[in-house]
């Protein structure tokens, strides 16, 4: 297997459990970077052209208004290809009960016909959910494969989680 682990993470103000904390690196980055570990595979943390504000609040307007309006923003660093690859792991955080728009300009961006894809998420609130029909729908010619939903304050208990889950 030939893994490329994608994702889309935002540090800056968060929730965590019940509360507001100030966060160095954002949580999809954290479970990214345990499944490169494990697979080897290559890492591209996807960022948007206009950065996403800093504060919850205003980070949360912006996304719900992506979200309402289907807007997909512009990323700076997408690949040229990703034939290489056979499998990507699929990661970001759950932003109203889905995936951010980000995610949506790196799927248009390319064609995953005849390649596997295994999308993860951390989320503050419940499960992957609908998100399996939603990305199944918009991964034309992909394999997507069952989702794996952590909650961000058990990102850095979840090892032997994330390893059976890559390893499915």
């Amino acid at each position: 297997m030939k893994a490329l682990i994608v994702y889309f993470s935002r540090a800056g103000e968060n929730i965590v459990g019940d509360k507001r904390e100030i966060i160095e690196k954002g949580f999809t980055e954290i479970v990214a970077e345990k499944i490169q570990k494990i697979t080897g595979g290559a890492l591209i943390k996807l960022e948007p052209e206009e950065e996403y504000p800093f504060g919850y609040d205003d980070c949360n307007k912006r996304a719900r208004k992506e979200y309402e309006e289907n807007i997909l923003p512009v990323v700076k660093n997408l690949p040229a290809s990703i034939d290489a690859y056979d499998t990507i792991f699929l990661g970001f955080p759950l932003w109203y009960r889905s995936y951010p728009r980000i995610i949506s300009s790196f799927i248009r961006a390319y064609s995953f016909v005849g390649k596997t894809v295994k999308p993860f998420c951390t989320n503050e609130e419940g499960t992957f959910g609908i998100m399996q029909l939603e990305l199944q729908s918009a991964i034309k010619g992909a394999i997507v494969k069952d989702g794996l939903a952590i909650h961000s304050y058990n990102v850095n208990s979840s090892d032997d989680l994330i390893e059976k889950w890559v390893k499915e």
